[in-house]
């Protein structure tokens, strides 16, 4: 009687962390494998939110997985953590030590979450870490890997020195613009008005108390970037000057990771993040603004769970593909 293989999968960032248990039979061709059980949690980024937190949320998704599948937790045959800032050793050993200590797995691998994004393409069992994966949420960066290991990123410094082109990136520039309408340093732009109602607010010297008295103020100033995609979709040429911005300055991000790793005459292109999932045009935009740069994308892609490409990098684990 063949044996049934099971896998975990793990996508984690500064938002909340995902885990997908998977089964194989033993044999069995490893596109066969099935979800059957999935679990969620809160923020694992330990930048975000702590070593201690994140190793609770990640434990707390893990278990939930397992509890979906109906199954007692247990060892599985693999394990892929994709996490935010794991390609920093200091955080790449606790998460180590963590599924050592809980015997998460026999065999377990920890890398930054863009690389599962590579694993979620159409080309995913010929190539599956060839390419450049480009994250724009609340925050943004370019990650890139060749199949022989050598990998380069670019942006992703924090909200504070970078996250050009994300959608708190945006939001700051429609406030900015704002701002300078109001002062009479800047063109007339429909963002003040809109930015107002969003807010609730009734005149613009609210807007700084909003923002700065607020519980969370880059989740507002992230929450505005809706307001300029659509007043540049309705012809705002303020608020379509930010989105142009925006295209270019993740274009940017691609470029440099695209020469660094010798893939600008041909390159597969995973696209992720909150942003790229509600902007379908935005998504085109920054193609066009790639390759403008020189950059040749062979095939892109939407990713919609990136949980996925972690799983099936541990089943890869396991056999080699």
């Amino acid at each position: 009687m063949s044996e049934i293989l099971y896998f975990l999968g793990i996508d984690g960032g500064g938002t909340k962390t995902d885990a997908w248990l998977g089964s194989l039979i033993d044999g069995a061709p490893a596109d066969t494998i099935q979800v059957i059980g999935r679990g969620s949690a809160g923020p694992s980024n330990q930048r975000s939110v702590g070593r201690d937190t994140a190793l609770r949320n990640l434990n707390s998704a893990i278990e939930q997985a397992f509890k979906a599948a109906s199954l007692e937790r247990s060892s599985v045959a693999a394990a892929c953590f994709g996490l935010a800032g794991a390609d920093r050793e200091s955080d790449r050993s606790v998460i180590e030590a963590f599924a050592t200590h809980t015997r998460v797995a026999e065999r377990t691998q920890v890398v930054n979450d863009a690389v599962p994004l590579l694993c979620c393409g159409p080309s995913s069992s010929e190539d599956p870490f060839d390419g450049v994966a480009l994250i724009c949420g609340t925050g943004s960066m370019a990650y890139g890997r060749r199949a022989n290991g050598q990998f380069a990123r670019s942006g992703g410094w924090g909200y504070l020195f970078s996250d050009e082109g994300s959608s708190y990136a945006i939001g700051r520039e429609a406030i900015n613009k704002v701002m300078r309408m109001v002062d009479g340093r800047g063109p007339e732009t429909r963002l003040l008005q809109e930015t107002m109602k969003h807010l609730d607010l009734n005149s613009p010297s609210s807007i700084v108390a909003a923002v700065y008295g607020a519980a969370n103020p880059r989740e507002v100033i992230s929450g505005l970037a809706e307001l300029a995609f659509r007043e540049a979709t309705l012809g705002d040429p303020v608020a379509a000057n930010i989105i142009d911005d925006a295209a270019m300055e993740l274009a940017f991000l691609v470029s440099s990771v695209s020469k660094k790793l010798d893939l600008a005459n041909s390159t597969r292109l995973a696209l992720a993040g909150g942003v790229f999932r509600h902007q379908t045009d935005f998504c085109r935009l920054v193609c066009e603004k790639i390759e403008d740069h020189g950059i040749r994308i062979r095939e892109h892609w939407l990713v919609e769970t990136p949980v996925l490409g972690a799983l099936r990098m541990a089943v890869a684990l396991v056999r080699g593909c």
